[in-house]
């Protein structure tokens, strides 16, 4: 059986945190929070739009190889400080009414939130 190497652990960590809920008080799951992050721009809410455009770190990160490695470094230092604003958000609208829920980061988050960490560590392994 092949080996993953680091760039594919991290990809399938963040493909496992599409489909956990990202916060506890409110199952919403992760593709949810990709697919409707781009509304906190328009909210002018830090704490959801911030941690969406992590989302576009990350991609980039793996996309562009000709990057030299100090500017991967230092992209996968500025996703994980991007994600980690998430932390900042305490609840979530839980309808059309107004009401909100109260939320804490949840499974899914933390799974997401390694899949960062998996593709810094395997960087700053690379470097050596």
């Amino acid at each position: 059986m092949k080996k993953l190497n680091y760039k594919q652990i991290s990809m399938l960590l963040y493909g496992i945190a599409l489909f956990t809920p990202m916060f506890f008080g409110n199952w919403t799951i992760g593709v949810f929070g990709l697919i409707m992050g781009w509304l906190g721009i328009f909210a002018l809410e830090p704490f959801v739009a911030i941690p969406w455009i992590a989302n576009f770190l990350y991609f980039g990160n793996l996309i562009f190889n000709k990057l030299n490695l100090k500017t991967k470094i230092g992209l996968s230092i500025l996703t994980i400080i991007c994600a980690l604003f998430v932390i900042g958000l305490r609840e979530l609208p839980e309808n059309e009414g107004g009401r909100n829920s109260d939320i804490v980061v949840g499974i899914g988050f933390i799974i997401w939130l390694s899949s960062f960490v998996i593709l810094l560590i395997g960087q700053l392994r690379e470097k050596k």
